[in-house]
């Protein structure tokens, strides 16, 4: 799902605190579930967020106060007739008005316009700027960039080489992936697919391993599979339950997609398209902890292989982690 081809611009309204107390005190409708038995009060359990996570959920919960969500949250998806991937429209607005925020964008061009907002221009951060994104997140095929914003494959080539990126450092294993770590993939390494190159997440929670009869069709023995919340910008939902399968649809309400609605009765599914949050496997190998495949929802019948090099029949799937939160 590639980026945008065209860049306009931003406001940058929402005050940092405001945003904190949003995003700490927002209830959202897909946390993880948590044990019912009483936890040891710890400094572990509370740990930060980094600046940008905390600002995705406060995108995302204040656009889903917005009276008519979906007229304002979407992929961006505008002709009939095909993809027009030419605008990208990310707006934060003031603290307390739903009504100033908006989401036209595809999944690298929110995350770009995400760091930005974050730790761009106009912030106590300013390194995130698009001359920042052109340096270190060039076109993977080596052509000039004529869009205003990185697209997936190109930001999994710079997150594989992230220790020659400032600001990000390399995180190679599932195991490791944190809250706010992004996760990019290229879905056909050896030619520039369009309209989408590949797709790009961000970690928003860490919620063990997930079994799944169909990890075998990886063909990897002990593959193991960790299961994510993930906050991105899509046209398909991570979820899809059968509806003629309770197994399906019970895997479904335990681990949900804030942008797809199931009736009460399990009569029928509805999706729509945007920034919301899902849940996501990636796996590792059984020898070397290494990135091995993902799969979509907890859903999908199908596991997708995945590794960092290029080979042949695989996608690349790399990561990042956001070093440098001060000044």
């Amino acid at each position: 799902m590639s980026a945008s081809s065209a860049r306009p611009s931003r406001r940058h309204l929402l005050a940092g605190s405001a945003g904190l107390a949003l995003a700490a005190s927002a209830a959202s409708l897909v946390s993880p579930t948590r044990a019912a038995a009483a936890e040891p009060a710890t400094a572990e359990l509370f740990k930060l967020k980094p600046p940008h996570l905390l600002e995705a959920e406060t995108l995302v919960e204040y656009l889903r106060l917005r009276t008519g969500q979906w007229d304002h949250n979407r992929y961006n998806v505008e002709q009939a007739d095909g993809e027009n991937l030419g605008r990208t429209q990310v707006t934060w607005g003031r603290a307390g008005h739903p009504e100033e925020f908006e989401n036209l964008s595809q999944c690298a061009s929110f995350m770009t316009a995400l760091l930005e907002h974050s730790y761009g221009t106009g912030t106590a951060y300013g390194w995130a700027t698009s001359a920042y994104f052109d340096q270190y997140f060039p076109p993977k095929d080596g052509s000039t960039r004529t869009s205003s914003y990185p697209n997936a494959e190109d930001l999994q080539a710079g997150f594989l080489n992230a220790s020659a990126v400032p600001h990000f450092d390399p995180v190679t294993k599932p195991v490791n992936l944190r809250p706010g770590d992004i996760v990019a993939w290229d879905y056909d390494p050896a030619v520039k697919s369009t309209p989408y190159t590949g797709h790009t997440v961000m970690i928003r929670s860490c919620l063990g391993t997930f079994s799944s009869s169909v990890d075998s069709k990886l063909g990897i023995t002990g593959v193991v599979p960790h299961l994510f919340q993930i906050v991105d910008c899509t046209n398909s939902p991570h979820g899809g339950p059968d509806l003629a399968s309770q197994s399906s649809i019970d895997r479904y309400r335990a681990y949900p997609d804030s942008r797809a609605e199931i009736a009460d009765d399990n009569s029928t599914y509805t999706e729509h398209s945007g920034v919301g949050y899902g849940h996501m496997v990636f796996y590792a190998d059984p020898g070397t902890d290494l990135f091995a495949g993902y799969r979509w929802s907890v859903n999908s019948a199908t596991p997708q292989p995945a590794v960092a090099q290029p080979v042949t029949g695989k996608k690349q799937i790399a990561a990042g982690r956001v070093n440098a939160f001060l000044v």
